[in-house]
């Protein structure tokens, strides 16, 4: 049945919004996944539960960081935003060992799985050696014909990278 107040709203196309109203949106979308995934919220919501960075450096025998990893922990879920190794250090094992720290560091901490994404031409056969499979991709990401693949692990809680 047709909404008879449709006519009645405006949508529109807004350059610079205000807070308030971002954060409205928001709200509405949160009361919405209140009610609908209840359980979900009180965990999210347990102060012991809450997102927690994660970060691991590797340094060079005169302390330069030449590789490293950014990402999260948050809820049963490890996030790996960033993980870069210099040009003259990879190959060497070292990539798999800074992901080793993180995902030992994520099990730690009650994580369960691992996600993350990478471009074609970034890393996407090293996830697959370490377990990462793929989940999905996005053809032309860059708009110069490269797919961008989201990544997932299930931690092994025994040994996190073998």
């Amino acid at each position: 049945m047709p909404d008879s107040n449709a006519s009645k709203r405006k949508v529109e196309l807004v350059v610079k919004p205000k807070g308030s109203e971002l954060e409205l949106v928001n709200t509405i979308l949160r009361r919405f996944n209140e009610t609908e995934n209840s359980e979900f919220w009180r965990n999210a919501m347990d102060p012991a539960r809450q997102t927690q960075p994660l970060y691991v450096l590797a340094y060079d025998q005169s302390g330069a960081v030449v590789g490293g990893l950014r990402g999260e922990t948050d809820l049963s879920w490890l996030k790996v935003y960033i993980m870069a190794v210099e040009a003259s250090c990879r190959c060497q094992g070292l990539g798999t060992q800074i992901l080793k720290v993180a995902e030992t560091e994520a099990v730690r901490r009650g994580c369960k799985y691992a996600f993350l994404d990478t471009m074609q031409y970034q890393a996407p056969d090293f996830y697959k050696r370490l377990g990462y499979k793929v989940v999905g991709s996005i053809p032309d990401w860059d708009s110069h014909g490269h797919a961008k693949y989201f990544m997932t692990k299930k931690l092994n809680t025994r040994s996190a990278v073998e």
